[in-house]
């Protein structure tokens, strides 16, 4: 709080300022970097794991990491994003070691989780279109799958994208443009 004590605006912070006011407490920081970060989170582990639940616990995971790791997080040129995406990326493959199995294919039974107050046609839609996209990403290398995610269902520009696959910002735009290109010969098969 200021001195009139309202809240302070959080949104006018970087990434690191609102770091490092978490570290020293303010829960609302690391908050405010919650709001901003975890619907990128939860689509990217959302687009790998089988359903809707699993990807919003796991984000609550990555966050939980996050906050617990809080004090000996220190500021190393890499953007806050591409740090989270490191931990969703490890969080998901011990997701997938727990469970002891792969990472699989999304059948549409197991897309068929209804929530509350969602249309039941809409859900049914967005089930499909999920199963879509996830077949098609199956189907890819590893690294055109992940790079496809990180750049469209994350959102991440090339530069998060490179910080997050440990690659260069040239590097990603030529990953991705063959990775487009590989998504739409599978496209064009069906």
């Amino acid at each position: 709080m200021d001195k009139m004590g309202n809240l302070p605006d959080w949104q006018d912070h970087d990434d690191i300022e609102l770091l490092k006011k978490a570290q020293s407490g303010e829960a609302d920081a690391f908050g405010e970097l919650y709001e901003r970060y975890s619907q990128a989170i939860f689509r990217f582990l959302f687009s790998h794991v089988d359903n809707r639940l699993d990807a919003e616990d796991l984000t609550e995971e990555v966050f939980l990491k996050v906050w617990r790791s809080l004090s000996s997080y220190r500021d190393q040129g890499v953007p806050f994003l591409a740090f989270l995406f490191k931990i969703a990326r490890n969080t998901m493959i011990d997701h997938y070691r727990r469970a002891g199995k792969k990472e699989q294919s999304l059948s549409i039974e197991e897309t068929s989780l209804q929530h509350k107050g969602t249309d039941p046609g809409e859900e049914a839609i967005s089930n499909l279109e999920h199963a879509e996209i996830r077949q098609v990403l199956n189907q890819l290398r590893d690294d055109y799958r992940m790079v496809l995610i990180l750049r469209f269902i994350s959102d991440l520009t090339p530069e998060e994208t490179a910080h997050t696959m440990g690659r260069t910002a040239g590097a990603v735009r030529v990953l991705q443009h063959r990775a487009i290109n590989a998504a739409r010969d599978l496209l064009e098969v069906r």
